[in-house]
């Protein structure tokens, strides 16, 4: 199954749905308020850009665009291989290794939140079953395989 939404706008709504989705995993919201960056996060083929900014140690504010001001550590994929990670189908090491995923800035914070996959990987299968998506065939669970 390919990343659900290619209309730009209902993308947008639903990745930023995701990243509040998050914030409600204690652990998820810890490690992120903990980080101490602004972490810029783009999907090229829809021209979306999106961030998270850490860096006051007592919340997250979710950013609906790109940050003005070039954050500590970026991203770029595709619409397709973020879902492909966040369903469990695609290891994230793999995907750095493989470079479908660019990275920009000290990704060194971000690659240690990496062993947290699992519990990213379980919020967002659990938002795309509650807007009816049909996982058939996507591993059960946060898996990374």
């Amino acid at each position: 199954m390919p990343f659900p939404f290619k209309d730009p706008q209902k993308a947008a709504d639903f990745l930023h749905e995701y990243l509040r989705a998050t914030q409600s995993d204690p652990v998820l919201y810890e490690a992120w308020k903990n980080l101490g960056m602004v972490v810029g996060f783009k999907i090229e083929d829809l021209r979306l850009g999106m961030g998270l900014d850490c860096t006051s140690g007592k919340e997250i504010v979710i950013l609906r665009n790109y940050p003005e001001k070039p954050p500590s550590a970026a991203m770029k994929l595709s619409s397709d291989v973020f879902h492909d990670i966040f369903t469990g189908r695609l290891n994230v090491g793999m995907a750095f290794m493989k470079r479908l995923v660019r990275t920009e800035g000290n990704i060194a914070g971000i690659l240690k939140l990496s062993s947290l996959m699992p519990r990213n990987i379980k919020v967002y299968k659990d938002l795309l079953e509650a807007k009816g998506f049909d996982l058939t065939g996507v591993a059960k669970g946060g898996g990374q395989g």
